[in-house]
């Protein structure tokens, strides 16, 4: 008896002992560290911080909802479960078990900051990428300062038609994936390429009709487009000294500007919400585009072709993609503060316009005397550029 007894207690306790281990020493491998600072490389001036994130680097929950564990494994326990949207700083990546985890930093009902880990699986990582940014912004400087040393004239495109009642989208594609929709139709080598609207490009050679192009944003050079397509306006300056920069896999954007030494600074950033293809739209185009003009005010329609609402301070980028706040249904606009608290609260989570880029209003406003200069027609809805400002999507 007494032999048997403790066989079973030796059971007991063996079991006891498996059951808390994966509390007490989970392995973890690092992958990746974030920090919640701007690199030392790209220098830094900051003039709006009003739409300023709270975070770098962040998860948000994609799922339902999901629990925030002690540690990185299923049997760890559950310190707390956040709703679908919610937005995480993350410290570190780490794989447990075969399966990556995030850490991330909460705040207890004291206000003392917690650590703990969230699946993987349950989240979207979200990361502000300043010096690929900065990169871009210094690619498109030193190609238009080259081809202007080469005497070669700097333009872009402009194959914008308006259609505000979304009939008879052009839904062709070429092979880098852009649609022929209000974009100028090139070729090469009897293959058909897509220019996207406003484009920066230079030109290599005129023969009669047709215009040789290189273009920054495409490999394939020179491309033969249509003389009807180029435009000289707004005149393109090599020495441009403003840049709007958008992160179209983060969701976010850097905005920048050439101080008086010449020197790139980073001067605002902030999270927004770019385009997806739809019965009414499209994904925000990818490349290198000059500011043509804003409006103060851009209403939208919907699917039925019915005026729906407004969105404020647009700025236009390419084709009928434009930089512009919060769009707010004429029904929303009785309750405006909670819609536009609500909405905001989308940006830098997933795509979901008709291939504009939503800001919150407080920065796009920022944005849109930045890019006038506070000069303005007061008696006209549209506006034009004080000087040149790029948009660079990437």
């Amino acid at each position: 008896m007494k032999k048997s007894k403790l066989i079973s207690l030796g059971i007991m306790v063996f079991g006891l002992t498996f059951l808390s281990q994966p509390l007490h020493a989970v392995t973890k491998n690092l992958k990746e560290k974030y920090e919640n600072v701007i690199p030392m490389s790209v220098h830094v001036n900051i003039m709006n911080n009003e739409a300023e994130p709270e975070y770098l680097n962040y998860v948000f929950i994609k799922s339902v909802d999901a629990p925030i564990r002690q540690d990185s494994s299923v049997y760890s326990k559950e310190i707390v479960r956040f709703p679908f949207n919610t937005k995480l700083r993350v410290l570190e990546k780490v794989e447990s078990g075969g399966n990556d985890w995030y850490k991330v930093e909460l705040k207890d009902k004291n206000g003392n900051v917690v650590h703990g880990y969230i699946s993987a699986m349950l989240v979207t990582l979200r990361t502000f990428r300043f010096e690929e940014m900065n990169n871009r912004v210094h690619k498109l400087n030193q190609f238009l300062q080259s081809e202007a040393s080469k005497g070669k004239e700097l333009v872009s495109v402009n194959t914008y038609v308006p259609n505000p009642s979304n009939q008879n989208m052009g839904r062709a594609k070429d092979k880098y994936g852009v649609s022929s929709d209000q974009n100028a139709r090139a070729s090469y080598n009897g293959e058909t390429i897509f220019i996207p609207d406003r484009s920066l490009m230079s030109v290599e050679s005129v023969k009669g009709n047709d215009v040789y192009v290189n273009a920054l944003s495409i490999a394939e050079k020179p491309l033969k487009v249509s003389k009807n397509a180029i435009t000289r306006y707004p005149a393109v300056n090599a020495n441009f000294r403003k840049a709007i920069v958008i992160d179209l896999e983060n969701e976010n954007q850097g905005i920048f500007q050439k101080n008086a030494d010449g020197q790139w600074e980073l001067i605002s950033y902030t999270l927004n919400k770019t385009g997806m293809e739809s019965t009414l739209g499209f994904e925000t185009p990818k490349g290198y585009f000059i500011v043509p003009v804003l409006k103060y005010e851009m209403g939208y329609r919907d699917e039925y072709n019915n005026a729906a609402g407004m969105a404020k301070y647009a700025i236009r980028f390419s084709g009928g993609g434009y930089i512009h706040g919060t769009p707010i249904n004429f029904e929303e606009n009785i309750n405006r503060d909670f819609f536009l608290r609500e909405k905001d609260g989308t940006l830098g989570t997933v795509e979901g316009t008709r291939k504009c880029i939503r800001n919150m209003e407080s920065h796009i406003k920022f944005l849109f005397d930045w890019v006038t200069n506070g000069k303005v027609n007061r008696k006209s809805n549209e506006q034009r550029p004080d000087e040149n400002v790029m948009v660079i999507v990437f």
